[in-house]
C-alpha cells in the first residue's frame, strides 16, 4: 500500500511492508495500530533486545570471572556492547555512533569500539543488495551490477555502501539493509510507551509531575529523523540543497574547501542512491583525530557553525565515518540526516551565547521561547521565569569554568562536558521542555565535532568559537533582537545610557577573540548598516541623557 504524505521539503510517498506496517514515514498512531493486530511480533521484537543486551550483559561478567579488570575489562566491555548495540539495530545504534566520538567523555578505548558502529557492522548477504538494485533500477542499473563486486567498503546499520562505476567513473553506491524499518518501528511503540509512562509519574502530595520535559515529544522527533534517513529519495533531495549551499565553500584561510559528492539521479530511489566516489581518509581512523588534521576539522565546525546559526540548512549527522579529509579539504559524506533550523531559533541561540558570557541569565531564560524549549506561557508566569533564571545560574555555575580576569585573556569560559549531563539531568525535570525538531541532531552534530576537535586539540574550546561568531553578528547585525541584545551589552542598566567601559570591554573581547586590531573591529562594524545603525542610536541616547 502506499499513502502521498507531503512535507515542506518534498511530496513523500508512505510505503508499507506487505502486513501494512509503514516504514518510510513515522506514524505513530499507524505503527501503533498495527502492532495492536500484530502484538507477537511486539513481543518478537521484545525478545530480541532482551538477547542482544543479555549476550552484552554475559560477555562483560565472563570477562570479568576470567580475572579482567581496569583497562582490559572496559575494552572488553566496550567490545561486548558495540557488538550489542549493532545487533540492536539503528535507534540504538545511532547512540552509540555520538558517544563513539567523545572518548573525552567514555574514555577511548570504549570510543573506539564503537566507532565499529559508523560504517563497519555486520554486512548482510550481497545477493539480496544485488536484488534490491535490480528490483530498483532494472535495466539502467546494469552496470552497478556488472561492477559492485561483492566486497562492501563500508556497513552501518541503515544500510552498506559499494564501490561501482558508471561510465568508468568510481562512484559509490549504497543500499538499504532489508527490513531493518520493520525493528525501528517496533523500537519506536515501545520506546515511546515508556516515555508516555514516565510522564504519567505525579508526585502524590502535589499531584504535579515529576517530570515535567515533553518526553514523548522527544521520542516523536528522534524517530521521524530516523524514518526520514531511511528514504534515500530524500537524502537526495538534501544532498543537493546541502550542496547548493557549501559545495566547494573554502575556510577562513583559503586553504581547503567543503567538498560534496555529486549525485547521479537517474541511479537513485528510496532505496538505492547513487553518487560520485570521493578519494579521502577519515578523520577518524583511530578514537583521537591527529593534531594535523586539526585545520581541516575546524573547517567542518566553522561549516557547521554557519549551518547552525546563519543559513539553518544543516548536516545533523557528521560523525568520523562521514567526514574525510580529502587533498583539497573536507568532504561530506551521508545526507540521511539533514535538518531545518528556524530564523527566529538561529537568532536567539546567538543571543542566548552572548548573554550566557555576560552572565546574563536572566536574559537567557527569556530567550526560552524564541529557542523553542519552554512554552512562552510559563515565561510570562514572573515567578517560573524566576526559577527558571536561578536554575539556569546553578547549571552554569556547574558547567562553566570562567578565565581568572586578572590573566588579560577572553573572558569566554569552557564548557565541561563531563559535567553537562549531569548537570541537564538535574535541570530538565524541574521545568517543561520540549523538544523542537531542530534540537536533538543539531546538539548532537555539534558536540561530535567539538568531540573530535578536543581529541586534537584538548584547550579548543567550542563556546569561544560561536561566541565569535555571536560578537560579529551583534556588531553587524540590524535585526531588532541582535540590537536589543547588543544595547543590553553596552548600556548601564541604571541609567539606560551608553556605557563607554563595556563597549570597550566588548570591543576588546571580540580583537582577542578573532585576532584582530581594535581599530579594525570598529572599522568593520562602521562599514556594516547595523553597525552604523546603532552607533547613531547610541550617540542620540548619549546626548539625550545629558
Amino acid at each position: 500500500g502506499k499513502v502521498q504524505v507531503v512535507s515542506k521539503e518534498h511530496s513523500v510517498e508512505r510505503q508499507v511492508d506487505v502486513d501494512g506496517l509503514p516504514w518510510n514515514v513515522y506514524d505513530a498512531a499507524a505503527i501503533e495500530a498495527y502492532y495492536r493486530q500484530n502484538p507477537l511480533k511486539l513481543a518478537q521484537r521484545v525478545a530480541d533486545l532482551t538477547k542482544c543486551l543479555g549476550y552484552a550483559a554475559s560477555s562483560i561478567a565472563v570477562n570479568a570471572m576470567r580475572g579482567q579488570r581496569g583497562t582490559s575489562l572496559i575494552d572488553s566491555s566496550a567490545k561486548a556492547l558495540a557488538n550489542a548495540l549493532a545487533q540492536a539495530g539503528p535507534t540504538y545504534s545511532k547512540f552509540g555512533q555520538a558517544l563513539s566520538c567523545r572518548p573525552d567523555l567514555v574514555g577511548e578505548g570504549v570510543a573506539a569500539a564503537l566507532q565499529e558502529l559508523q560504517d563497519r557492522v555486520p554486512a548482510f548477504d550481497h545477493h539480496n543488495a544485488r536484488r534490491i538494485v535490480e528490483e530498483e533500477l532494472g535495466g539502467a542499473g546494469k552496470e552497478l551490477l556488472d561492477t559492485m563486486g561483492d566486497e562492501t567498503v563500508a556497513a552501518a546499520t541503515l544500510g552498506q555502501v559499494y564501490r561501482a562505476n558508471v561510465g568508468n567513473k568510481p562512484v559509490a553506491l549504497k543500499v538499504q539493509r532489508p527490513g531493518v524499518m520493520q525493528g525501528v518501528a517496533a523500537d519506536s511503540l515501545l520506546v515511546r510507551s515508556a516515555a508516555s509512562a514516565l510522564e504519567q509519574l505525579k508526585n502524590p502530595l502535589s499531584g504535579e509531575r515529576l517530570l515535567k520535559p515533553a518526553l514523548v515529544q522527544g521520542c516523536d522527533e528522534f524517530f521521524s529523523r530516523l524514518f526520514e534517513e531511511s528514504d534515500y529519495e530524500r537524502e537526495a533531495a538534501n544532498l543537493a540543497k546541502f550542496a547548493a549551499i557549501y559545495g566547494g565553500v573554502e575556510g577562513r584561510d583559503g586553504s581547503s574547501r567543503i567538498i560534496v559528492p555529486n549525485l547521479y539521479e537517474e541511479l537513485s530511489t528510496k532505496r538505492v542512491i547513487t553518487m560520485e566516489w570521493v578519494e579521502g581518509r577519515r578523520l577518524s581512523e583511530h578514537a583521537v583525530v591527529d593534531a594535523q588534521d586539526l585545520p581541516t576539522l575546524r573547517l567542518g565546525i566553522e561549516c557547521s557553525l554557519s549551518q547552525c546559526l546563519e543559513t539553518g540548512v544543516m548536516h545533523a549527522d557528521p560523525h568520523g565515518g562521514n567526514l574525510l579529509k580529502t587533498e583539497d579539504g573536507l568532504a561530506y559524506l551521508d545526507f540521511g540526516m539533514v535538518s531545518e533550523v528556524p530564523e527566529q531559533v538561529r537568532e536567539g541561540l546567538l543571543r542566548a551565547v552572548a548573554y550566557t558570557v555576560a552572565g546574563e541569565y536572566g536574559k537567557v531564560a527569556e530567550l526560552f521561547g524564541d529557542l523553542m524549549l519552554i512554552p512562552q506561557e510559563i515565561l510570562d508566569d514572573p515567578a517560573q521565569l524566576q526559577e527558571l533564571t536561578e536554575a539556569l545560574s546553578e547549571t552554569a555555575d556547574a558547567i562553566l569554568e570562567r578565565p581568572d580576569p586578572a590573566a588579560g585573556a577572553s573572558s569566554v569560559p569552557t564548557l565541561r562536558f563531563d559535567r553537562l549531563i549531569g548537570a541537564i539531568a538535574a535541570f530538565a525535570p524541574r521545568f517543561q521542555f520540549q523538544l523542537p525538531p531542530y534540537f536533538l541532531n543539531n546538539a548532537r552534530a555539534i558536540g561530535t565535532l567539538e568531540g573530535l576537535a578536543k581529541t586534537a586539540d584538548p584547550s579548543f574550546n567550542l563556546l569561544s568559537e560561536v561566541y565569535s561568531f555571536a560578537i560579529s553578528q551583534l556588531l553587524t547585525s540590524p535585526s531588532p533582537g541582535m540590537r536589543k541584545t547588543l544595547k543590553d551589552l553596552t548600556y548601564d542598566p541604571s541609567t539606560g545610557r551608553p556605557d563607554l567601559k563595556r563597549v570597550k570591554r566588548l570591543v576588546r573581547e571580540a580583537s582577542i577573540i578573532s585576532g584582530k586590531r581594535k581599530r579594525r573591529i570598529v572599522w568593520d562594524t562602521a562599514k556594516t548598516r547595523g553597525g552604523r545603525g546603532f552607533a547613531a542610536k547610541a550617540l542620540r541616547d548619549a546626548i539625550a541623557s545629558r
